[in-house]
């Protein structure tokens, strides 16, 4: 490799030094005549200076030695504690210089090789390999060849020297597998290889666990004197367990039912003697059995069993049917929809309601139908399979309500749950007295109540007054499309949203804002164009008859204003902390508060309807922020919660308040939001 020629790690050094030389001489003019204003103030940043001298010399050390990555870490350091030190504005940008031009080199030798080196972010290589121009830092490398398992590693490149690996043994991967048969058996293992040539790979005799078998498919062949041969395919996997299992019985039974699902017992083979085992249900085959006679039975839910004596022989599978002599059973109801039951089986496959049909063998039976509103009842019915079909008929208690309203599609609701809207029908209502609300937004609640006889159908119809006017305690939405929620401890409403220009322009007729969107907050508004919006709203909806008695909308009070921010999070602010805006953006793109405001930190700063006066002085530093004495008596309003163009958590933060003339008319980082107050 032939590296490009770069100044020599010394040269940088003397460079470095010469900054923080000239940094320094800076920093110590600038604090003789900072001491002679602000010897008190000095004396308070005592120990931070302290902590700023102490990495400075670290990161001359760091420097010295060549160390860039500490020593560019410790000058950062330097910074947050004083943006303005002039070691690390001096230092940074030729140590970033230097690190730009750094470069390291690293060689990777493998054990088989022909590996691939994958260095992320720069590349893939194949060993032996000598990657160059690598930048300094650490760096993940991950080692690979098909039919080995994989090393990753971290290097750390701290300088233009070569960093070595030439001890990378690569493992081959491999797998296993288990072979287990009943009796023990020979067996043969057999691999497929290219153009579907067969290799022997192993013989032997079960039980046997083979380990390090390269990853392919397999064939696994199984003997047993007087039995045909037993033969399975297999993949084997890297780092996986693979097994293989048979069983060489001398004889079997094949069992299959009408219906299919009937449970499958062997019983003793002594006559006198009870013992039985449930070995499946049908339709299964029964492999193992020792030679000789064996009872077999067949049990079904409640039917009556049906059993067999039947006789196994050497090698061979016999098979065995078994039916039931059974009829056509129709289950209804009325109403429809009960589910039926045979003491604690449910019928219809488990899931069906009547009506529906099931065949049953011969016989009296107690059926029970369960309905989910009107409870359960029974019925004792006898089964004849020479009828052909048998009906079972529920008879259950019920009437029907029927609800209807003007206007239509109001809210029913009965014990405080919402069952539908009008005109409704309840089709089954057990009988007995009920209550019903009728509910819609801007209506008075209508409530009606009543009997429901067996047999018999309840109508109800309700009037509903309507009310326009918001109700307390609910959120709702005025008449230019203005959402607001209600804020108990402020016994009011706040915008949900800033004013959107749409918004605006429909009261105002125009559109000051400087980023034109209809969704935006409006921007480049006065406070006094604010404020005779809200006069303006506040007429109109008085007209339209949406307004409480006793309220008017109006900016908030700068009070009110730190009521409803909440605990809106700064990753729920359109502003330029993260990422720089180039803009609004438009309303609710982020999340809520808990009150469901948006936007109440950034987009847009929003008037409030204080001055900045001495009250608010005061607020600012009981919230632990800083306020600005020059505003204190000047003809300047509150601005609250910053806008998009803010990239300071000072500026953000919901205890920081903002100043600015109510003419101020190009801030196209201001605007507001409403509230609805009592007057």
């Amino acid at each position: 490799m032939i590296k490009p020629r770069r100044p020599s790690r010394w040269l940088w050094v003397t460079v470095i030094f010469i900054a923080l030389a000239i940094g320094t001489g800076s920093g110590l003019y600038v604090g003789l005549k900072k001491g002679n204003r602000e010897i008190s103030a000095e004396q308070k940043e005592t120990a931070r200076n302290r902590d700023v001298a102490v990495k400075i010399a670290e990161a001359g050390v760091a420097v010295s030695e060549g160390n860039w990555l500490e020593a560019r870490k410790l000058f950062e350091e330097v910074k947050q504690l004083e943006p303005e030190n002039p070691d690390a504005r001096a230092s940074l940008p030729l140590i970033d210089r230097r690190l730009d031009e750094a470069r390291g080199s690293l060689q990777v030798i493998s054990d088989p090789p022909g590996a691939t080196v994958l260095v992320e972010g720069v590349g893939e290589f194949v060993t032996p390999a000598l990657i160059g121009r690598l930048p300094l830092g650490d760096h993940e490398v991950t080692i690979f060849k098909e039919g080995f398992e994989s090393i990753t590693k971290t290097v750390s490149v701290a300088d233009d020297d070569l960093v070595v690996l030439n001890e990378i043994e690569l493992s081959k991967t491999a797998g296993q597998l288990e072979v287990v048969s009943e009796p023990k058996a020979e067996f043969r293992l057999i691999k497929t290889v290219e153009n579907d040539q067969q290799e022997l790979v192993k013989v032997g005799r079960t039980p046997v666990l083979i380990e390090k078998l390269d990853p392919g498919e397999y064939e696994v062949l199984l003997a047993v004197e007087g039995w045909p041969e037993y033969s399975e395919k297999i993949l084997v996997e890297n780092n996986r367990n693979t097994s293989v299992s048979a069983v060489f019985a001398k004889g079997g039974l094949k069992v299959t039912s009408d219906p299919i699902g009937a449970e499958v017992w062997l019983l003793s083979p002594d006559s006198e003697s009870e013992e039985a085992e449930k070995v499946g249900t049908t339709p299964l085959n029964l492999s193992g059995l020792p030679v000789g006679t064996h009872q077999i039975e067949l049990r079904y839910g409640d039917w009556s069993p049906i059993r067999r004596t039947v006789e196994v022989a050497d090698g061979v599978t016999e098979d065995l049917g078994f039916s039931w002599e059974r009829a056509l059973v129709i289950f209804e109801s009325d109403p429809p929809g009960a589910a039926v039951f045979q003491g604690s089986r449910r019928l219809g496959n488990g899931r069906e309601v009547t009506p529906f049909q099931a065949e049953l063998p011969e016989g009296e039976y107690r059926f029970s139908a369960q309905h989910e509103k009107l409870g359960g009842v029974q019925q004792i019915a006898r089964v004849d399979a020479e009828a052909g079909s048998n009906v079972v008929d529920f008879e259950f208690a019920y009437g029907s309500v029927s609800l209807t309203s003007e206007p239509a599609g109001v809210a029913v609701l009965s014990n405080g749950v919402p069952i539908g809207r009008t005109p409704l029908t309840l089709p089954v209502v057990p009988p007995g007295s009920y209550s019903y609300v009728l509910s819609k937004e801007r209506y008075r609640d209508a409530s009606v109540s009543g009997t429901v006889e067996e047999g018999g159908v309840l109508n109800f119809t309700a009037s509903l007054t309507y009310d326009p006017a918001p109700v307390a305690a609910r959120n709702f939405k005025n008449g230019i499309g203005q959402d607001l929620s209600w804020i108990g401890t402020l016994n009011g409403w706040v915008a949900s949203h800033e004013t959107t220009q749409e918004q605006y322009q429909r009261i105002a007729g125009n559109n000051p804002s400087y980023f034109k969107n209809p969704k935006h907050p409006v921007e480049s508004v006065t406070w006094y164009q604010a404020v005779k919006f809200c006069e303006a709203l506040t007429v109109l909806e008085q007209g339209l008859g949406n307004l409480p008695a006793g309220y008017r909308y109006r900016l908030p009070t700068d009070s009110e204003w730190s009521r409803f921010a909440g605990n809106q999070k700064l990753d729920a602010a359109i502003s330029s902390l993260f990422d720089r805006k180039e803009s609004t953006a438009p309303v609710g793109t982020l999340a809520p508060n808990q009150f469901g405001l948006y936007d109440v930190r950034g987009n847009v700063w929003e008037w409030v309807s204080d001055w900045y006066s001495q009250t608010i002085v005061n607020r600012v530093r009981q919230e632990g922020s800083t306020p600005v004495m020059e505003w204190v008596g000047t003809d300047r309003k509150v601005l609250r919660g910053g806008g998009w163009t803010r990239s300071s958590k000072f500026d953000l933060a919901i205890e920081n308040r903002m100043g600015a003339r109510p003419s101020s008319e190009d801030r196209y980082d201001v605007g507001f939001r409403v509230v609805l107050m009592p007057d």
